[in-house]
């Protein structure tokens, strides 16, 4: 058989099965909110536990020096960067791959075609509801409550770190919508409406972004019982609020995995920055790090 024969006949089965993982998908979206909500949860609380084992085995170093200070800053930038590269490299292969024809498109047509005809509506209602946690308004009052309580507690570089975060990944959404101006799935049930372009999802980013960062100044500001639970909350909370815009058939499944990918990106960056400006180093036992 000729390559170019292979390669079509492996490009076709996999069009294929993920058509088949969507339509399941599309049978069962309570329990793929439950088992989202899990993973998600154990995905932060392992990444906690890789940070404290890092933590645990780095030496107590002395404030870093101005020279050096710059130098963090200058490779926390580097990282930055790096890191962007990769998740425009797969941010533009997940917006080719959902296009008619694709694997994703294929994925995104099943599951949006079946949450259509078989969602029952008390179903569309709670996540309707659940939604608000990504809603404009929501993440608002939450971004200038959090600002103030920061501010407040002289915690300037968290406050700004923050605020920068929230207003980035806004910008960043808008533009990306208008760059690849992907048209919204139907949603003709009427009980959520949403307007504009839909690549990536604006509700999956801002609440990765919102609810990430908080999570980071938990572990910054509160004392360590309380870590695992902001991050394990941090972890349910994005994912519902993703899995809900597909559930309502306001956007495409790969929309929403956009969203993560840019909130999360956006965010880890915000992250480096904010801990190289603060510099490394260890501070005195029972102390919470600024």
């Amino acid at each position: 058989m000729p390559p170019s024969t292979t390669t079509t006949t492996a490009a076709t089965t996999l069009t294929t099965q993920a058509a088949e993982l969507g339509t399941l998908l599309a049978h069962h979206p309570l329990a793929v909110w439950a088992i989202g909500m899990l993973a998600a949860a154990l995905l932060g609380l392992a990444g906690l536990a890789a940070l404290r084992c890092v933590q645990r085995h780095r030496p107590v170093l002395p404030p870093v020096p101005p020279m050096r200070a710059h130098g963090t800053l200058l490779a926390a930038m580097g990282v930055s960067a790096c890191t962007w590269v990769l998740a425009g490299a797969a941010m533009a292969d997940l917006a080719a791959s959902g296009r008619p024809g694709g694997p994703w498109g294929a994925l995104d047509d099943a599951l949006a075609a079946g949450l259509q005809v078989q969602t029952p509506t008390a179903v569309l209602q709670l996540f309707s509801a659940l939604t608000h946690l990504g809603d404009t308004g929501v993440l608002t009052a939450l971004t200038a409550t959090v600002t103030l309580v920061l501010w407040q507690r002289q915690q300037r570089l968290l406050a700004t770190g923050w605020l920068v975060a929230m207003a980035g990944n806004g910008a960043l959404t808008r533009v990306l919508k208008n760059l690849f101006e992907r048209v919204r799935p139907e949603h003709l049930h009427g009980i959520a409406q949403a307007e504009g372009f839909s690549f990536p999802s604006g509700h999956s980013s801002a609440s990765m972004v919102a609810y990430a960062m908080l999570a980071y100044l938990a572990t910054r500001q509160l004392t360590r019982p309380w870590h695992a639970p902001a991050v394990a909350t941090a972890g349910v909370l994005i994912f519902t609020t993703g899995w809900s815009r597909a559930v309502l058939q306001v956007h495409y499944a790969s929309d929403v995995l956009a969203g993560w990918l840019l909130g999360g990106t956006w965010m880890l960056c915000t992250v480096l920055i904010i801990e190289s400006l603060r510099g490394w180093r260890t501070p005195a036992p029972g102390r919470a790090r600024a």
